[in-house]
């Protein structure tokens, strides 16, 4: 499956409804952001993030937030592989935009079910 220092880089365009009335990124969205990344990660290695009789909630997930975006903005979501338990997984996160941290954090993801 995962082990520590395996990573993962996409990039994306914050789209018009990401924004709020600030004409920022929404929080939210940036934690969107992540998730999509983990989806495509999970993916690219062939491994399902939902079954029928499993999945893999997040039970832990920080992000601070170092510059904007905004509409129109491509930025970099960057996923690296921290710590492999017998059922979760932590990696950091990070995005940028034309090499600008936007925000970082990290999540844990633990397999629930079979």
């Amino acid at each position: 499956m995962f082990q520590q220092g395996d990573d993962f880089r996409t990039t994306r365009v914050v789209a018009f409804a990401d924004t709020d009335a600030s004409k920022r990124v929404h929080f939210t969205a940036i934690l969107r952001y992540v998730e999509e990344a983990e989806h495509a990660f999970f993916a690219q290695r062939g491994e399902a993030v939902m079954g029928e009789n499993f999945g893999w909630p997040r039970v832990h997930v920080d992000c601070d937030y170092r510059a904007p975006l905004a509409f129109g903005d491509v930025c970099s979501v960057h996923l690296v592989v921290q710590v492999v338990g017998k059922t979760s997984v932590k990696y950091t996160f990070r995005i940028e935009k034309d090499q600008i941290l936007c925000a970082e954090g990290s999540v844990v993801i633990v397999r629930v079910g079979e």
